[in-house]
């Protein structure tokens, strides 16, 4: 979604596909354990951004390296499936804030790959009694939630939830632009949230967001070109000293290394579902669980004709409250009429849970509600995410909880022992944000490199 998008009333701040990188040397795990551990310099947990942005400075530095990635694809949290040659963007999708974005060169001047700004404010508004919001209307409420970030950034602390710096009645346009605008982006609820960042945290966003029609896969391919990567292989435990690191994975091999870059998300570091041995310092400890992970689920409906009116944005103020929210118009960037739509937090969750034909129905009743003059055709495809069951991210990107602050991040980031940790919710400048991950992992390469 559109991070600390900078509102023009002047917000303070600003399913499984294989996605096989090309010139990478990919290896499966062997179908039996062997005795003799598989050695090496450094091993690097993960291969989404931070993992292969982290092998890649190690590599280019003479270091020998090894990423041990859970999955069968790459790309981590970033998911480019591929329909009938079309990119879809499952996962992460765009690039924000491209005037200080890294990334933004990298795709553009080294690979070449073109960009489309997207055009936040293109957006129609479809409020509870079918009608489209006037300019007007949009307008107030978005100097309203501008009015409201404003004040929490300055007098809030962390300690205190977004919730209770809320008018004791909003108005349904308020509510609405909360759910849209904050609850969308963090991934989370306002009870979740820290009343000092209500647009999240990290460093203002310059410039407008962008996407990639060719796909974020073509960034991943070039990421990982030249690494050895063992896929389908799940990091169980993890030993460490100063004198080096013992990993064990779900097969039961046993890789050994003198450092090691932990960049598996914070979903999966909440869970437990990696042991530390011995465990790890209690400030390390008490920045995962004080971090939030947030939950952004999509839907992708490939449409055999257009219906809708033309618009980057339909943001749907139905009756229930956060429920198919928004839908972002797919057509321009691939080519073929499909929407894309999301749903956050706990409705995220809640959606989840049902099977395919009732999200269908669920997702066809409120666009039907947007569009009542319209006989709406059955969609020729559907896909979908499930983010917070998903076991090696059980969550799509981290907020500041109540009760976080910056220095958690940090604390995150700081390296202890004989590894270190990356990605976005180890970014305290660019959190939930490709280019904190890439950062994030660039970061933890010189800092193992000394």
């Amino acid at each position: 979604m559109r991070r600390r998008l900078v509102l023009q009333q002047g917000l303070l701040t600003a399913a499984a596909v294989s996605a096989v990188a090309l010139g990478a040397r990919q290896e499966h795990s062997a179908a039996l354990p062997s005795s003799d551990p598989v050695r090496t310099d450094v091993l690097v947990i993960g291969a989404g951004l931070a993992g292969l942005a982290c092998a890649q400075r190690l590599r280019a530095a003479g270091r020998r390296v090894l990423v041990l990635e859970a999955r069968e694809r790459l790309g981590g949290r970033l998911w480019t499936v591929r329909r009938q040659g079309v990119p879809i963007e499952l996962g992460a999708s765009w690039l924000h804030g491209i005037d200080n974005n890294p990334l933004h060169h990298l795709i553009t001047r080294e690979l070449g790959l073109p960009l489309r700004v997207s055009a936040d404010q293109n957006r129609l508004t479809i409020g509870p009694d079918g009608r489209p919001w006037t300019s007007a209307r949009t307008t107030q409420a978005d100097a309203w939630l501008a009015s409201l970030a404003r004040r929490a950034e300055q007098q809030a602390g962390p300690d205190q939830p977004l919730s209770r710096w809320l008018p004791p009645q909003l108005s349904p346009d308020q509510r609405f632009t909360l759910i849209a605008d904050v609850v969308h982006e963090l991934g989370a609820e306002l009870a979740e949230i820290a009343a000092d960042a209500p647009l999240g945290d990290g460093q203002p966003l310059l410039g407008p967001d962008a996407l990639v029609p060719d796909g974020l896969d073509r960034l991943v391919q070039s990421l990982a070109a030249g690494l050895e990567i063992r896929r389908a292989e799940p990091v169980r435990q993890i030993q460490h000293s100063s004198g080096g690191v013992r990993v064990r994975t779900a097969s039961g091999l046993i890789y050994q290394a003198q450092q090691l870059c932990c960049t598996v998300p914070l979903g999966v570091l909440k869970a437990g579902s990696i042991s530390f041995d011995p465990p790890l310092p209690p400030p390390k400890q008490q920045a995962i669980a004080g971090l939030g992970m947030g939950l952004l689920d999509k839907i992708v409906l490939v449409f055999p004709q257009r219906f809708w009116q033309e618009a980057s944005w339909i943001r749907n103020d139905g009756s229930v409250p956060g429920l198919w929210s928004e839908w972002l118009d797919l057509t321009p960037l691939i080519g073929r009429p499909a929407l894309m739509g999301f749903n956050a937090a706990e409705t995220a969750r809640r959606l989840s849970r049902q099977p395919d034909a009732d999200l269908l129905a669920s997702a066809m009743g409120q666009l039907q509600r947007c569009f009542p003059q319209v006989e709406i055709p059955a969609p020729v495809d559907l896909l979908r995410t499930s983010w917070a069951d998903d076991p090696y991210a059980l969550g799509s990107y981290s907020f500041p909880a109540v009760g976080a602050s910056p220095e958690l991040r940090q604390e995150l980031a700081r390296p202890w022992s004989s590894l270190v940790f990356a990605g976005e919710a180890a970014s305290d400048a660019f959190p939930a944000t490709l280019h904190g991950a890439y950062l994030s992992g660039r970061q933890a390469a010189g800092i193992l490199l000394g």
